[in-house]
């Protein structure tokens, strides 16, 4: 008998190096591994982007701070700014205040605060839209209508602005304030 080839040995023992894979079917698996990552990623990007875990600033009931803050700062500089909630807090009278979205109703570009400069008024830097700076009433366009307003809540000596809630108005009423107490 004759003793079996060194040739043979190789391939009793790695079975595997005599099954070729080809190109075709690498390219065919890597297309799909990574038709699979995008699928993955984006199914949770999308579940993300629908049910956000804690919701703060704009569409949420935002602090503005304590009814002295507010109080104090509007009798310095006449208004109060939140960035996280967007909006200026204004006093519509002397113990009530609006809350106003600064964003133009003409076409959403964010207005300044009121400056001194124009008698205390806000104009939009994008058209020319000039608002009442103590109510956000309109004075003169191309903006059709008032900026909106928030609802503002006093809880426990907190002033609360509900942005979740914003109010298109066509003119000023006082009924669209809140009296600090």
């Amino acid at each position: 008998m004759q003793a079996p080839s060194h040739a043979s040995q190789a391939r009793d023992r790695l079975p595997v190096l005599e099954h070729r894979t080809s190109r075709r079917r690498v390219t065919r698996y890597g297309l799909f591994a990574v038709l699979g990552a995008f699928t993955a990623v984006s199914a949770v990007a999308t579940y993300k982007n629908l049910y956000p875990t804690k919701v703060t600033g704009i569409g949420a009931k935002v602090n503005a701070g304590t009814v002295n803050d507010v109080k104090t700062l509007l009798a310095g500089q006449k208004y109060v700014r939140n960035t996280e909630g967007r909006f200026y807090i204004l006093p519509a009278t002397a113990d009530s205040i609006i809350a106003v979205y600064w964003k133009c109703v003409h076409l959403g570009c964010t207005v300044p605060a009121p400056s001194p400069a124009l008698e205390g008024n806000i104009q939009c830097p994008c058209h020319g839209s000039l608002y009442n700076g103590m109510t956000g009433d309109l004075i003169h366009g191309p903006a059709t209508h008032p900026l909106d307003y928030f609802p503002v809540t006093i809880d426990n000596g907190a002033v609360i602005v509900d942005t979740g809630k914003v109010t298109t108005r066509q003119a000023y009423s006082p009924d669209q304030t809140t009296k600090l107490a």
